[in-house]
């Protein structure tokens, strides 16, 4: 019970650093990329996790399921935004290099921490493949925010077909 109120309250300081960043960059850039990484971080969930079967989750109560899924739904996002807009920045290489590496560590500590709380269980899985599977998140996002910026910054219309 304590893990859910300290997700909730990460969850409540991750939200309100994404109004942060969208002071600080476009709104529509971070809504999309929100949406982008809450999509990426599903789906590779669910191949790792039901697909491929390479964890396993604990007996599911509502409890275990709503503290794996708040940080699923805000604070990896959160973090991964944040993570984009350093990568993009004019910052040095070198801290750009010191920000992956607390970015990634702190995502994948997430899944340590329930790991550790016994919510999950890493069958065939470890800490390397969990730090592969969020930089190919990181590298997809990357991908997507720069045509992201640069649809907005040309000011076209996507087309249906």
């Amino acid at each position: 019970m304590m893990s859910l109120w300290i997700f909730l309250s990460f969850a409540i300081i991750a939200f309100i650093s994404l109004y942060i960043l969208s002071r600080k960059t476009n709104v529509s850039t971070v809504l999309g990329n929100y949406f982008g990484a809450n999509v990426l971080i599903t789906i590779t969930g669910v191949i790792i996790n039901i697909n491929l079967q390479l964890t396993k989750q604990s007996p599911t109560s509502h409890l275990i399921f709503w503290t794996q899924k708040i940080p699923e739904l805000s604070l990896k996002p959160a973090l991964l935004l944040w993570f984009i807009y350093f990568l993009f920045s004019t910052r040095s290489n070198f801290s750009k290099c010191i920000h992956a590496v607390i970015f990634l560590t702190a995502l994948v500590s997430i899944e340590i921490y329930f790991v550790h709380m016994k919510y999950l269980q890493w069958v065939n899985w470890n800490v390397f493949y969990s730090y592969l599977r969020y930089c190919l998140i990181t590298l997809l996002l990357a991908i997507y925010t720069f045509y992201l910026k640069k649809l907005s910054l040309n000011d076209k219309e996507v087309r249906a077909i």
